[in-house]
């Protein structure tokens, strides 16, 4: 099955289509665990859409035991997308934390799970932590499981 063949993907730019309208200058943040599929959908949506994509995961300071990025950088190239004004899609791991220590409000939110991905005993206790304080798929203005049969 292909990434154009998941209900879930038809799910999500159905929600997307009116929000993207006129393509606004929005924040559209893609959430999820290691390994779910936030990329994936990511890259489909900015596609489908002819917008951006920013995957935090280029901007993470790698062998930090967590979850560290180059902020800075980061936040600029999110900022100049905006400014175009054009949507941008950011995904990553506890993104909404990430948007918040760069002072950045998403206008929409996506949360993937699924039952394929394994979880990061590295990032356990982080991630833990981070839902505990904003309870991302409850939270979130949809809400997907992708988990691709066998």
């Amino acid at each position: 099955m292909n990434a154009k063949e998941l209900p879930q993907y038809k799910e999500v730019i159905t929600s997307l289509t009116q929000l993207l309208y006129d393509l606004p200058g929005k924040l559209i943040a893609i959430d999820g665990q290691s390994g779910v599929g936030k990329t994936t959908l990511g890259r489909y949506l900015a596609w489908q859409f002819n917008i951006s994509l920013v995957e935090s995961d280029l901007f993470l300071i790698p062998n930090q035991g967590k979850l560290v990025y180059l902020n800075e950088a980061l936040a600029r190239v999110i900022t100049s997308r905006l400014k175009k004004p054009r949507p941008v899609i950011v995904d990553g791991v506890a993104v909404r934390r990430l948007l918040s220590n760069l002072a950045l409000k998403p206008d929409f939110v996506i949360y993937i799970s699924s039952s394929d991905a394994s979880e990061s005993r590295m990032l356990k206790d982080e991630i833990a932590s981070y839902e505990a304080d904003f309870n991302p798929r409850t939270s979130a203005d949809i809400a997907i499981d992708i988990t691709h049969p066998l």
